[in-house]
C-alpha cells in the first residue's frame, strides 16, 4: 500500500522544507515514540527523561486522553497538528478555538474502526470542559515529556535542513524528493511513499511542505487533502549534531553524565535557563541541577545571574567552546 503525492511542474516550484521542529507534529509524533516496543537510538535519551518524570510526577490523567487520541499506530486527528510553523501557545489557541464540525469529522475518521470512549463523543459533540482537559494536558505534556529535548530537536531540523539546501543545490527539487526517506521513491510527477492505506494526494499547484521531524520513524501526511499539504518524514542524520547515545557526546567522559547534559541545556547565550528549567530539560531534581549548575559554575563553564525569585545560568564562552558548539555560538556574548 501506497500514498501517492501528485505533482505539477508549479508544485515543485512552490516545495519548501520547515525552517524549524513543527512542535505539535513532534509532540504527536513522539506520542507514537512512547508506546512503540522499540525506540530509536536518536530517542533513547528521551525515553530514559520520559521514565524519570513519570517516576516523580502523577501524569496519568495527561497520558490517559492523549495516548486515546494518537495510538502506538494509524491515524491520529489533524486538529492537533494546525497548518504553519507556530509557537506552541499558538497552536494550542488554535486547537482550542478549532471549530465543532472540525473536530466531529477528524474524530469520526480516527474512530471508525475503533471504540469511542464517553469523553470522545463528548469532545466530539463540542463539550467545552472536555475541550479544556484535552488542551491542558497538551500543554502538562509538553512542558513536563517534551520540553527537555527542545534544544535538540532544533539542532536536528536545522541540520536537516542545511542538507536539503545541499541536496537541491546538487541536482535540483527532485533529488531532494528522491532521498527523503527509504521508504520513499520518486519518479515524475509523483512522488510514492510506503504507507498503512492506499491514498492519492493531489496537490494541484498548493506546493507541499516537507516537514524534516526528530520523532517520525516512517513518512506521515494529514488525513484531510483539503488542508495545506504536508510530509513528515525523518531526519536523515547527515547533518545531525555528533551526540552520543546519551544525547550528550564527547563531554560525558570529561564531565559526566549529568553535567554533559547539563552544559549542552545552556549553550544558548541568548535564553539563560533557571535552576528549575534545567532541571526539566536534563531529567533531574531541583536540587541535583542546582548542584550541577554550582559545579560548572566553579569550573568557569557556566555563569549564573539572579533576576527576581530565580537564578538563571548559562554557558561561558569556554563552556560553549569546551562543548563545540561551533564558532558562531562560540564567540557570542
Amino acid at each position: 500500500m501506497a500514498l501517492r503525492i501528485h505533482f505539477t511542474a508549479q508544485d515543485l516550484a512552490r516545495t519548501t522544507v520547515a525552517a524549524r521542529p513543527d512542535i505539535m507534529w513532534e509532540l504527536t509524533i513522539s506520542l507514537h515514540r512512547l508506546q512503540a516496543p522499540r525506540s530509536t537510538a536518536r530517542c533513547r535519551p528521551w525515553l530514559g527523561h520520559v521514565r524519570e518524570r513519570l517516576r516523580t510526577r502523577d501524569l496519568r490523567a495527561v497520558l490517559h486522553p492523549l495516548t486515546t487520541l494518537v495510538p502506538p499506530r494509524g491515524d491520529f486527528p489533524d486538529f492537533l497538528t494546525p497548518p504553519g510553523q507556530l509557537d506552541f501557545a499558538d497552536a494550542l489557541e488554535l486547537i482550542a478555538g478549532a471549530g465543532r464540525r472540525m473536530f466531529a469529522d477528524d474524530l469520526a475518521t480516527v474512530f471508525r474502526a475503533r471504540e469511542r470512549p464517553l469523553w470522545i463523543r463528548q469532545l466530539a459533540d463540542g463539550d467545552r470542559q472536555r475541550r479544556r482537559e484535552l488542551v491542558r494536558a497538551l500543554a502538562v505534556y509538553h512542558r513536563e515529556l517534551l520540553r527537555p529535548c527542545l534544544p535538540e530537536l532544533d539542532e536536528t531540523v536545522v541540520a536537516e535542513r542545511a542538507v536539503c539546501g545541499r541536496r537541491v543545490l546538487d541536482g535540483g527539487v527532485g533529488k531532494l524528493l528522491g532521498v527523503l526517506s527509504p521508504s520513499v521513491r520518486w519518479e515524475w510527477p509523483v512522488l510514492t511513499v510506503d504507507y498503512p492505506v492506499d491514498r492519492d494526494l493531489r496537490l494541484g499547484g498548493r506546493g507541499i511542505t516537507l516537514v524534516p521531524s526528530f520523532f517520525c520513524a516512517t513518512p506521515v501526511t494529514l488525513i484531510d487533502p483539503e488542508l495545506p499539504p504536508v510530509l513528515v518524514y525523518p531526519v536523515s542524520g547527515e547533518g545531525t549534531a555528533p551526540h552520543g547515545a546519551d544525547g550528550a557526546d564527547g563531554l560525558t567522559p570529561v564531565l559526566g553524565r549529568t553535567r554533559a547534559l547539563a552544559i549542552r541545556a545552556l549553550l544558548d547565550p541568548c535564553s539563560p535557563c533557571s535552576t528549575s528549567e534545567l532541571a526539566l530539560r536534563i531529567g533531574v531534581s531541583v536540587a541535583s541541577a542546582s548542584r550541577q549548575a554550582a559545579a560548572l559554575r566553579d569550573a568557569g563553564l557556566v555563569i549564573s545571574a539572579r533576576q527576581g525569585g530565580e537564578v538563571l545560568h548559562s554557558a561561558t564562552r569556554l563552556g560553549r567552546e569546551l562543548a563545540g558548539c561551533g564558532p558562531e555560538l562560540a564567540r557570542s556574548a
